[in-house]
């Protein structure tokens, strides 16, 4: 299997140090690929490489946090020292790389064979300004993953079951729990934002995104972080430090936590755990005005502008997406395959079934760059809404539509 670069926790001295971008033969490749998620990168990588596609290429692989890549990307790319590709980007990041003039619109390199087979939704979530300008190749979205064992009825089927049987199940003397959210994330609690009415930006006539029209302060988003202060505060669900996704992880793969409200990037572990588990979405929250709506994310690969191994690392980004590569991905950690064909193959598996219905009542994330703006804020108010138990919650996120206003009109 190839051999990975070991993480770059310190990039900046490699760039520093040379060039990073494939050059002559080679092909270089950031990516966030991990545990098994990157054996199944790395044996796709080599399983190119013996293509007539890859024209005798060599995959160089890079092992970059999610984390790191975009400010590193959007600095290193024009002078050349960036990779040839990303695998993978949130869809959300396309407007900021694109604006910036570091991604290679995909459009030519997309045949009507390869379109026809790719969801469409998931393909839209890459346009920017009427261009393609990345290759799809899972959605996702939360949902509440459940172990079977300590809950052998199933998610419960309205709010109030739901916190009874939550509570029931909690012990914290005994570190068992009955449900855990990372309640500290606004990407996991938008669901609950938008159960209650609230949105990120609205939209104008032609659907394009209005970005002076901000929907976090409005009176569903106070009441939906005010009910994500209750389930720490009123009903002692996720006392302070439970929030950790790492330590709720633990706790579910231990067979100490029901119910865990996280994404399919999870199913991994899970599965090698061997825990007996179940997959379905929160009941509709008492006085929301909808279900449960989280956050719609495709994630995907995008092709360096500057790269000069262009037709190439476009021919490993479709290889990716093809039937039997995203089938096997889907086997590995759950992700929700973006292939029409593959999802067919899928049939009823758990992950995808689970996951999937999720993923049908997502809102996508904007993918604009002034989404940049919103995240710091909205996250610093969401999270000092759930650190006393009388926190100004509708002051708080006041101050930070005001902040994401300011930040939007400062750019």
């Amino acid at each position: 299997m190839k051999k990975v670069a070991g993480v770059v926790a310190a990039l900046s001295l490699a760039l520093a140090a040379g060039a990073v971008q494939g050059q002559g033969n080679k092909i270089t490749i950031w990516t966030d690929f991990a545990t098994e998620e990157l054996k199944w990168f790395s044996a796709a990588a080599d399983a190119f490489e013996k293509t007539p596609q890859a024209k005798g290429a060599k995959l160089e692989i890079v092992a970059v946090p999610l984390g790191d890549n975009k400010d590193k990307f959007i600095q290193s790319a024009p002078k050349g020292e960036g990779p040839d590709m990303i695998a993978t980007v949130p869809h959300d990041r396309v407007g900021e790389f694109a604006a910036a003039g570091v991604l290679e619109p995909m459009d030519k390199y997309l045949s009507v064979a390869f379109k026809a087979d790719v969801a469409e939704s998931s393909l839209d979530a890459f346009n920017y300004k009427g261009r393609t300008f990345g290759v799809p190749m899972w959605g996702e979205a939360v949902a509440i993953v459940y172990n079977k064992k300590l809950l052998p009825g199933g998610i419960p089927k309205t709010w109030d079951e739901f916190i009874k049987v939550s509570q029931n199940l909690t012990n914290l003397e005994k570190q068992q729990f009955g449900f855990l959210a990372p309640i500290g994330i606004q990407y996991h609690m938008h669901g609950f934002y938008r159960a209650f009415g609230a949105y990120v930006f609205g939209k104008n006539k032609d659907g394009s995104f209005n970005t002076t029209d901000i929907g976090l302060a409005n009176g569903g988003a106070v009441k939906a972080a005010q009910l994500i202060s209750d389930m720490r505060f009123k009903y002692k669900l996720i006392p302070e430090g439970a929030e950790s996704p790492d330590l709720q992880q633990d706790l579910f793969l231990k067979g100490n936590l029901a119910m865990w409200l996280n994404g399919p990037w999870v199913m991994a572990d899970v599965k090698k755990a061997k825990i007996d588990y179940g997959i379905g979405l929160p009941p509709r929250p008492t006085g929301a005005t909808a279900d449960f709506q989280p956050f719609l994310g495709v994630r995907g690969v995008v092709m360096n502008a500057y790269s000069k191994q262009k037709a190439v690392t476009s021919e490993f980004a479709k290889f990716l997406v093809s039937n039997a590569n995203q089938v096997s991905l889907n086997k590995i950690g759950g992700r929700l395959p973006i292939s029409k064909s593959a999802v067919r193959q899928l049939g009823k598996d758990p992950v995808a079934a689970g996951f999937g219905a999720a993923v049908a009542k997502g809102i996508p994330m904007p993918n604009i760059p002034e989404m940049g703006q919103v995240w710091g804020p909205w996250g610093d108010a969401l999270n000092l809404s759930i650190k006393t138990a009388n926190a100004d919650i509708a002051g708080l996120h006041t101050k930070g539509v005001e902040q994401i206003k300011a930040a939007i009109n400062k750019k």
